[in-house]
């Protein structure tokens, strides 16, 4: 038969008092846990006594007296709303262990075994008492264990490592569990709100710097005035995939230039944290998704002009089409360190004709925008990246009738009679066509041509 005991709950948290205090509540642990911060000194004992820090979390079983007996005087918690005295540290409240009832006199052989004349026989350490990590025994060899008077089980400093259930085990009969859990206490939120159409619901989300090791509940408190009585609870999701808690809000047309106050709560049994008080209005917060299908198009004859055309985002509603959209295009040369951006400001087009290119110089080429009189910029689109027009460029070349006599090509004669001058047709790039002309009055003499690439088409 299981009988739970009650544990002395502490919290180590820096108060959170005032305008949110009782709106963001801690997720209590499961009855047998103990949450704990990195770093802290734990300590236990086959007969239930835990100690954090120096400080009691539980009493093992006294005579005469109740398990798990508060020992902490004053240093106790304010229940009700969560605060507790020291603000140095993060330990989640320990809410009880379970231990198997043992008979009276094992219990009495354990504790005389233990504490009878403050000394303990090696011959009952390692034959009476054992400690099992997760099922896997715990020896005295083990990295970062210690052992004192070989009942009680002392980590100096936990880590994320050693969360587990540690059971203590006298003659074989388990004597006392604890299930503890250790994890850095949650980050404070940062809450971003936004919309990507002027009719689109509203979208919050924060996302934290480090790591998550334990899911969190999210919660998202809205309201339309800063009393604090007047807030509304919503049900925000998390990702575990992103690491983020993410809200979605129905979007009131009334209600589109009226001031919203809004604030995130984080909580789980590593504690609770809220974000600070934002304030918006669902216009102010507009913010696009960049635009679509950007592309670039050369101009033929303008060796410096480049033709840049984009549609409007996916994420834009047709019927939010009478709003009025303006544009940034920024570009620059894609290996050269020596350039700087260069932007251009653009009302209602959806095209741009740059005008300022290098000839031959790869640009590489973005676009971003945002309604015309409310909310933020769009991010930058994705970087294309192309070259203006250039003209095909003519090289002088010489052959000497040698070298065509050296490919095999018999120019001695034609039908039967000596040459007296060669004409040689060139095509350059491997594409056949009439390239250059030019002829010879003997043998001997160089031809010098242009080259110039072919087309099917000459």
């Amino acid at each position: 038969m299981w009988i739970f005991l009650p544990l002395t709950c502490l919290l180590f948290v820096t108060p959170t008092r005032g305008f949110f205090e009782g709106t963001c509540l801690r997720k209590e642990p499961s009855p047998g846990v103990l949450v704990l911060t990195p770093g802290r000194e734990l300590i236990m004992t086959c007969k239930g006594h835990v100690t954090v820090d120096g400080l009691k979390v539980r009493n093992g079983s006294k005579p005469g007296g109740r398990d798990g007996s508060d020992v902490n005087g004053g240093n106790t918690e304010n229940r009700s709303s969560g605060h507790a005295a020291s603000p140095t540290a993060h330990v989640a409240p320990l809410t009880s262990v379970h231990r198997p009832s043992a008979d009276r006199e094992a219990d009495q052989e354990t504790e005389k075994e233990e504490w009878s004349d403050g000394s303990r026989g090696r011959r009952g350490e390692n034959s009476s008492l054992q400690w099992k990590w997760t099922g896997r025994m715990v020896r005295k060899r083990d990295q970062d264990v210690k052992w004192s008077r070989g009942a009680t089980l002392s980590l100096p400093s936990v880590t994320e490592a050693d969360s587990g259930t540690f059971t203590c085990y006298h003659r074989d009969k388990e004597m006392f569990s604890l299930k503890v859990i250790v994890a850095d206490p949650l980050e404070k939120p940062s809450l971003f709100c936004y919309k990507k159409s002027p009719s689109s619901k509203i979208r919050c989300e924060s996302k934290p710097q480090g790591n998550v090791t334990i899911r969190p509940h999210c919660y998202l408190l809205l309201s339309k005035s800063p009393s604090p009585e007047t807030f509304l609870r919503f049900q925000c999701s998390y990702s575990s995939h992103s690491s983020r808690c993410f809200c979605v809000l129905d979007h009131n047309e009334d209600e589109m230039r009226s001031v919203h106050f809004a604030y995130l709560c984080v909580t789980s049994i590593a504690g609770n944290t809220t974000s600070n008080l934002l304030d918006f209005t669902p216009m102010g917060i507009l913010k696009p998704d960049a635009p679509k299908n950007v592309s670039v198009r050369k101009i033929e004859g303008e060796e410096t002009w480049m033709k840049v055309t984009w549609n409007l985002p996916s994420s834009w509603k047709s019927h939010d089409n009478f709003y009025d959209m303006i544009y940034q295009i920024k570009y620059r040369p894609a290996v050269s360190s020596f350039h700087f951006d260069q932007i251009h400001n653009i009302d209602g087009e959806r095209s741009f004709r740059i005008k300022d290119a290098i000839p031959g110089e790869e640009y590489l080429i973005q676009v971003r925008t945002k309604e015309e009189y409310d909310g933020l910029w769009s991010d930058w689109s994705s970087a294309v990246r192309s070259c203006s027009w250039t003209a095909d460029k003519w090289t002088a070349t010489t052959i000497s009738i040698a070298d065509i006599e050296s490919s095999g090509l018999d120019i001695s004669t034609v039908d039967g009679e000596s040459m007296k001058s060669v004409c040689v047709w060139v095509c350059v790039g491997g594409r056949v066509s009439r390239a250059a002309l030019q002829c010879a009055e003997t043998p001997s003499t160089p031809l010098t041509f242009n080259r110039k690439p072919c087309h099917h088409n000459d």
